[in-house]
């Protein structure tokens, strides 16, 4: 709900004020129809100029509040236009037509994707940026697409930027790059990846867990550490999953710090 203020001074041709000058408002588009107006600007129900007795004050002053689309009742679409007349006993009949209060910028029409006036740029978005916004906003990314944006795909290498990424994939691009510890290169070219690991799954008689160290060797060399007493520790069985990935056992679970060299 929104009202509009609307407001003048009534003055002689010499800028002297107006008093108890009799106010009409009506719309301009049905003549000596009464506009409903109102006379609090968020208080009361609809009334009419005439009904209010609408005159100028001691300063020629009046005002009253008119609503819009969105009020309850007594509103009007911000394309309506107003007609003001003024009159008092011994000065001549004032009228003022085609008055235009509502702003320049109209409500989106969501549900336009079609009309001649739809990328008009006189709203605060086009229709067709609005366009079924109330059933794309509770659409899911990747399941329903809306406004065609996709799930990135982190083994594709395109740079179209029509994606957005989920928490969960956010979450895991960070733990990779945060458990993967530091980068070195030796005189080997041999690179050098170390992990804290504080969690296993189980698998059969053993505990295992995959580490991706992304070194893109099939079989790199693998030291597990127990981390309280930094104790070597062999493992059960190393399972090289792909060039990035490997998949360690150990017979019991323990905290450990692993590096891994390729």
């Amino acid at each position: 709900m929104a009202r509009l203020h609307f407001w003048q001074w009534i003055v002689d041709d010499e800028g002297r004020p107006l008093k108890n000058v009799i106010i009409r408002f009506y719309l301009a588009d049905q003549l000596y129809q009464e506009a409903e107006i109102y006379t609090h600007p968020s208080l009361g129900a609809a009334t009419t100029s005439s009904v209010a007795a609408i005159t100028t004050d001691a300063n020629g002053f009046f005002e009253f509040w008119v609503g819009d689309e969105f009020e309850a009742n007594g509103g009007y679409e911000a394309t309506q236009k107003f007609q003001l007349t003024w009159s008092k006993a011994g000065i001549m009949l004032g009228t003022l037509d085609n008055i235009d209060i509502y702003p320049t910028l109209f409500q989106v029409d969501e549900t336009d994707n079609g009309s001649s006036s739809k990328d008009t740029k006189n709203k605060v978005i086009s229709n067709q940026l609005a366009y079924n916004w109330e059933l794309h906003k509770s659409l899911n990314v990747p399941d329903d697409n809306p406004h065609n944006l996709y799930p990135v795909d982190r083994t594709d290498t395109n740079t179209t930027k029509n994606k957005l990424v989920s928490n969960n994939l956010i979450n895991y691009l960070f733990a990779l790059a945060t458990s993967a510890g530091t980068v070195s290169i030796g005189a080997s070219a041999a690179t050098e990846r170390n992990f804290s690991v504080t969690s296993w799954t189980a698998s059969g008689d053993y505990y295992m867990v995959d580490l991706d160290h992304f070194i893109g060797r099939q079989y790199p060399l693998v030291q597990v550490r127990e981390s309280t007493t930094n104790y070597k520790m062999e493992p059960a069985r190393i399972k090289s999953i792909d060039t990035d990935t490997i998949r360690l056992f150990v017979a019991s679970q323990f905290n450990a710090e692993v590096t891994i060299v390729g």
